[in-house]
């Protein structure tokens, strides 16, 4: 019994667990995201893997957009307590919801069924939707902010290009760890509810 598969209609996630998950969800984002806080520095943001982990597991739209808002709250109020909110205020902010939104949709497409698939079809199938999605969310928001920002007047295509590999496979790369982490979560709890399930049986 998959954490995925307790949302089904046969198997509705218990309240407790959705809670759970939107909870933890809501405190990675505020504690990672732009670094916020000095006691999370060292973690890599998990803004994009929350919308990704959000899509498998919590699966409504009103989620998507309870993260949305909470990343603007949170964006917002830093740049006021900074004295920089011109810095997060520019023509490009509005696309990423775009980029969100890709990362959102991706989760939701190819969430884990590990009752029936093997562990290896769903990993490959997740890892390939959240490469994609995250390329995608990657040139939304970055590229956007070039283009929009009006902060790279000076810069050609030709220099933003060759700048572009110094931050896309970092960006790739966090949202690997959150996933990565979540499938264990998730592995785990599929194997408690099987044996859980088969004691029942045994009875």
């Amino acid at each position: 019994m998959t954490l995925t598969k307790l949302t089904s209609a046969e198997f509705k996630l218990p309240l407790s667990l959705f809670l759970s998950v939107a909870a933890l969800l809501t405190f990675l984002m505020i504690a990672t995201r732009g670094n916020h806080f000095a006691t999370f520095n060292d973690l890599p943001s998990a803004s994009t893997a929350v919308f990704f982990i959000a899509g498998m597991y919590l699966r409504k739209v009103k989620d998507f957009w309870f993260f949305y808002l909470l990343s603007i709250v949170l964006d917002l109020s830093s740049s006021y307590a900074r004295g920089q909110l011109g810095d997060c205020l520019t023509a490009s902010y509005p696309l990423l919801a775009f980029s969100y939104g890709a990362m959102f949709a991706a989760g939701y497409y190819v969430r884990s069924n590990w009752d029936q698939q093997s562990v290896a079809s769903n990993i490959v199938k997740i890892s390939v939707a959240l490469l994609v999605a995250s390329s995608i969310a990657f040139f939304i928001s970055n590229g956007s902010y070039y283009v929009l920002s009006g902060k790279f007047a000076d810069l050609s295509w030709a220099e933003y290009a060759s700048r572009v590999d110094k931050y896309f496979f970092k960006s790739i790369s966090r949202p690997v760890f959150y996933v990565s982490s979540a499938i264990a979560i998730d592995l785990a709890i599929s194997y408690f509810y099987k044996v859980k399930h088969a004691k029942r049986l045994a009875q």
